[in-house]
């Protein structure tokens, strides 16, 4: 696991949370020891809908996790 990678994916969306996105999140790394890759999984603020927190992580995270690696969990 890459920590500093970590921070910052779990920074982003901790600001997320803060702006009212996101009611909660979880950054697990996943594959073997020497390509552990970021998959991240949000629970949207009941206020949000899928597609426009889809977009809003897609956005905020690009640089960080695939698209492919969020997943946005049943509220």
């Amino acid at each position: 696991m890459d920590a500093s990678l970590h921070e910052a994916i779990a920074g982003k969306l901790e600001a997320g949370k803060l702006a009212g996105w996101l009611s909660e999140y979880l950054v697990a790394w996943h594959g073997p020891r020497e390509r552990l890759a970021p998959a991240v999984t949000v629970w949207r603020t009941a206020d949000q809908n899928d597609d426009a927190v889809r977009t809003y992580l897609s956005g905020l995270l690009s640089d960080l996790v695939p698209e492919r690696a969020i997943v946005i969990a049943d509220s």
